[in-house]
C-alpha cells in the first residue's frame, strides 16, 4: 500500500465518510439527517426487524430472488446509515419519497453496487431542487464506478463550486482527470493572480459577505474613535485602524462578488461526448481544426444557432456543437 492509499483512508475516516479500500476508487457521502429523517428511519428500521422475525427465513429468501435486478442486500458494512432497499415501503413513484428516504435510498444503493440506481435517486433529490457539495459529489461518484468520466468530472466541479475546500471532492476529481484522453497544459499565469484567487477560493460567499459587515462595522467604530479621542495617540489608532479596516471590508466584498460570481454566471462546461470534432466556424461543413474526447474541460465563449465558441486552458479556440458539452453552472451560459 502506498502512502497516498494510506493517506486516503485515513482522510476519510477522519471525514466521516466510508474509507475505501486501495483500489475500490471513490465511496459516497453520509450526510446527517434532520430529526424527521431520523424518527422515520428508526420507525423504518422497527418494521424492517418485525418483518424479518415474523416471517420464515424461505419466505424471505424467495422474495429477494424474485425481485427484478435485485440489488437487496443486508445493510452495507461501509454505510452504517443505509437502510436496506427491500424493507422500503413500497411507493407509486419517486415523487412520493420523502427527501431524506430517498438521500439514504441512493447510498444504501451505491454501497450495494448499484450505480444507476443511485444515480437515478441523486438525481431525482436534483429535481426537487436539493444541492449541496456531498450531492454532487455522491453523484460524480455514482458515474465514476460506471466508468463515464464526463458525467463524474462534471458533478465533482459542481461539488467544487459548492465546497470548494473539500479534498476528497479535490482528489477524485484528478483521479477521474487522469483517465481522460485530452492531455491540456494550461497558459501559465502569474503566481499573485494565482494566489489571489486561491485565496477567494477559501471560503464561500456568504462567508466572505459576513466578514466584510464585520469589517465595515470595525471602520465605523474606528472613525469614530479618530473624531472623539481626547489623546493623540488613540486619534492615530483610530485613523490606522480605519483605513485597515476598510481596505479589509473591500477586499471581502469583492471575493463575496468574485464567488457569487462562479456559482450564477460561471462559463465553463465539460465535453460529454465520446469524441467531437472542433470546428474553424459554426457550422457541419466547415473545417475540423482539432477533436476533444470526453471529460475535457472548456470555456464557453458565445454561442450561436446550436453552436458554442470554446476556448481551451492552452488558449485554442473554435466551435462546438451544443449538445456536446453541458455548462458546470445550470442555466450560466456564454458571456
Amino acid at each position: 500500500m502506498n502512502k497516498k492509499d494510506i493517506s486516503c483512508m485515513l482522510h476519510s475516516r477522519v471525514s466521516g465518510r466510508p474509507a475505501a479500500t486501495p483500489g475500490e476508487g471513490p465511496q459516497p457521502s453520509v450526510l446527517p439527517l434532520p430529526a424527521a429523517g431520523r424518527k422515520n428511519k428508526s420507525v423504518l428500521r422497527l418494521l424492517a426487524a418485525v418483518m424479518l422475525l415474523v416471517l420464515p427465513t424461505a419466505a424471505q429468501a424467495a422474495a429477494v430472488s424474485g425481485t427484478s435486478g435485485a440489488d437487496t442486500v443486508a445493510q452495507a458494512a461501509t454505510d452504517t446509515s443505509a437502510v436496506p432497499v427491500a424493507t422500503l415501503p413500497a411507493v407509486a413513484s419517486l415523487d412520493d419519497i420523502p427527501a431524506d428516504t430517498l438521500w439514504t435510498q441512493a447510498n444504501a444503493a451505491y454501497s450495494n453496487g448499484s450505480y444507476r440506481q443511485a444515480v437515478e435517486l441523486y438525481d431525482a433529490l436534483l429535481a426537487r431542487g436539493v444541492h449541496s457539495g456531498k450531492l454532487y459529489y455522491n453523484l460524480g461518484n455514482s458515474w465514476f464506478k460506471q466508468g463515464r468520466m464526463g458525467k463524474a468530472i462534471l458533478n465533482y466541479n459542481r461539488a467544487l463550486l459548492l465546497d470548494p475546500t473539500d479534498e476528497d471532492t479535490q482528489y477524485n476529481l484528478a483521479m477521474a482527470n487522469a483517465r481522460i484522453v485530452d492531455k491540456i497544459d494550461a497558459v501559465p499565469e502569474f503566481f499573485l493572480k494565482t494566489w489571489l484567487r486561491d485565496l477567494g477560493l477559501t471560503l464561500g460567499t456568504d462567508t466572505w459577505a459576513v466578514l466584510g459587515l464585520i469589517f465595515l462595522g470595525a471602520t465605523f467604530a474606528a472613525v469614530i474613535l479618530w473624531l472623539l479621542a481626547n489623546t493623540l495617540a488613540l486619534r492615530k489608532s483610530g485613523f490606522y485602524g480605519g483605513l485597515a479596516s476598510l481596505a479589509l471590508c473591500l477586499a471581502c466584498t469583492f471575493y463575496a462578488h468574485f464567488q457569487r460570481t462562479r456559482l450564477l454566471h460561471g462559463n465553463e462546461a465539460v465535453v460529454m461526448n465520446l469524441v467531437a470534432p472542433v470546428k474553424s466556424s459554426p457550422g457541419a461543413g466547415s473545417k475540423d481544426i482539432f477533436v476533444l474526447h470526453e471529460g475535457t474541460k472548456v470555456r464557453m465563449l458565445e454561442q450561436l444557432d446550436g453552436w458554442t465558441e470554446i476556448v481551451l486552458s492552452d488558449g485554442n479556440k473554435g466551435w462546438i456543437t451544443s449538445n456536446a458539452i453541458e455548462a458546470i453552472v445550470k442555466n450560466g451560459g456564454a458571456e
